[in-house]
């Protein structure tokens, strides 16, 4: 990744094809604390108050973080009810408005799952939600998939998070969203669909190369014929006369003819307690917290947590927090864009109060730009959570571009880039205390340097000479574009 920004962290000059020019000294960047790494890699934006609570008590943080109940959401929770309420309407509420109104249903669930992960003091428990949501991948631009996604959230993902896999397997499984996108609503004795039992064997459970064939992908989908949607309440219904209710064999498994509904809830469990499945998922965590390409001591480690527990999803997170990668193997993942940008929104936060309406949309607008918006990802595997993807030209282009644009989120209201250089006199203190707001990790000696002979430049004054307060202004935001755009915030 610092190989691909050589201009700060050390590196020489570029060839101009995103890789140092040959010769050039490799980029480093200093080593964070322990603390910011597991922040960094558990939440979607480091701050210098939640820095003090996971050094101080790293275990206990994380164990509360764990437990999301007891964390007071409520200041965005009101907040999503009253300004964004589609985000919580059932399909059958949304249904009458249906197609006119879904716009505004898409505009409500993503500007609600914005203001959590940005300001929600849940941050674990929201980057779970993601990572299933990616895991359970559902398109929201998908026929009637605006209607049936808001319930998607908050009945099958969120209340499943940090609950058994089985029981989140089993919530997926029915979510008329997923039974829409994937098509098992049209799943028929007579007719079988294998798209969503192809999706999970291959993606949801087992993984491509978790041991089934294609007679397993055949007899699955026999098993969850009749497993559709009430297309008047949007909610899910069985419908015995659609199902195949012969004896069906999966992975080796007889399952006796006449058990209706209950063919697909045995498929469940049997996928849910299958050792490919607890090395799947392991990898899948591992993946999402320590690194793109876990070590297998750590997905052994983390699999037999999943195996152990009988798929407790909490159990299983606490394996892989403890693994030596998760606090002291920094560097080793590339922030995707709602991270990016999440660090930017939430230590350059303009006081107290949520942005508003105007300053979310700009946040939609950026991730748009950098590709992630959320729910928009249209095959079933969800946004990529390897660096390789994200590291591309015109993606580290785009985020250099809005880095340089951020005066419009600061005119917004949804930043408050004057105020992230604090009591400042010099250009020096000006650039430390926005280090220290924004990265909040050290600066190679070089890079500050680097960035103070500029700045000095662009006034024709010494780095530590008092300047005037509108001097100070007027170049917060181009120390805030410098800081973005340098590798730091490009990491976890």
């Amino acid at each position: 990744m610092t190989a691909l920004l050589p201009g700060c962290g050390g590196g020489g000059d570029n060839n101009g094809e995103g890789a140092p020019s040959p010769g050039a000294p490799a980029p480093t960047i200093p080593s964070p604390d322990a603390a910011y790494l597991q922040l960094r890699r558990t939440s979607y934006g480091v701050t210098q108050t939640e820095m003090t609570a996971a050094s101080t008590d790293p275990d206990g943080y994380l164990e509360t973080q764990l437990h999301p109940e007891q964390l007071n959401d409520g200041i965005v929770e009101d907040a999503i009810a009253q300004r964004f309420p589609n985000a919580l309407r059932s399909p059958e509420q949304l249904r009458g408005g249906f197609p006119a109104n879904q716009q505004q249903v898409v505009a409500d669930l993503i500007s609600a799952t914005l203001l959590r992960r940005f300001y929600s003091p849940r941050q674990l428990f929201e980057a779970v939600v993601e990572m299933w949501g990616d895991h359970f991948n559902v398109h929201i631009r998908n026929g009637i998939g605006p209607i049936l996604h808001p319930a998607y959230d908050f009945e099958t993902l969120r209340p499943h998070a940090l609950a058994s896999f089985r029981s989140l397997l089993g919530a997926t499984a029915r979510s008329p969203a997923m039974l829409f996108y994937l098509d098992n609503f049209l799943n028929l004795r007579t007719a079988p669909n294998e798209n969503y039992a192809r999706e999970l064997m291959e993606l949801h459970t087992l993984g491509v190369d978790g041991g089934f064939n294609e007679t397993d992908v055949k007899e699955v989908a026999r098993c969850f014929t009749g497993w559709t949607l009430d297309f008047r309440s949007g909610a899910f219904r069985f419908v015995p006369s659609l199902h195949d209710d012969g004896e069906k064999r999966v992975l080796g498994q007889t399952i006796a003819a006449g058990g209706g509904q209950g063919d697909g809830e045995t498929v469940l469990d049997l996928l849910a307690a299958h050792p490919a499945t607890a090395r799947h998922i392991a990898r899948r965590i591992c993946q999402r917290f320590l690194a793109d390409a876990p070590v297998a001591s750590d997905i052994d480690t983390v699999a037999a947590a999943f195996s152990g527990s009988g798929g407790d999803i909490r159990t299983t997170l606490r394996a892989a927090f403890g693994r030596p990668a998760f606090r002291a193997a920094p560097d080793t993942k590339t922030t995707r864009p709602v991270e990016y940008l999440g660090q930017l929104a939430r230590t350059l936060r303009p006081g107290s109060a949520l942005p508003n309406d105007n300053a979310i949309r700009l946040f939609y607008g950026v991730l748009d730009i950098l590709g992630q918006v959320p729910f928009f990802w249209a095959p079933p595997d969800g946004y990529p959570d390897e660096g390789e993807h994200w590291r591309s030209t015109s993606g580290l282009l785009n985020r250099w571009r809005i880095a340089l644009g951020l005066s419009s989120l600061d005119d917004a209201g949804a930043l408050d880039l004057e105020g992230a250089i604090g009591t400042a006199t010099t250009i020096a203190e000006a650039v430390d205390q926005a280090a220290a707001r924004l990265v909040v990790r050290p600066l190679a000696d070089t890079d500050r340097q680097r960035m103070l002979d500029y700045l000095a430049g662009e006034v024709g004054s010494d780095a530590d000479a008092a300047q005037a307060p509108t001097t100070l202004r007027a170049l917060a935001p181009l120390i805030i574009a410098l800081l973005a755009s340098a590798p730091y915030l490009h990491l976890r």
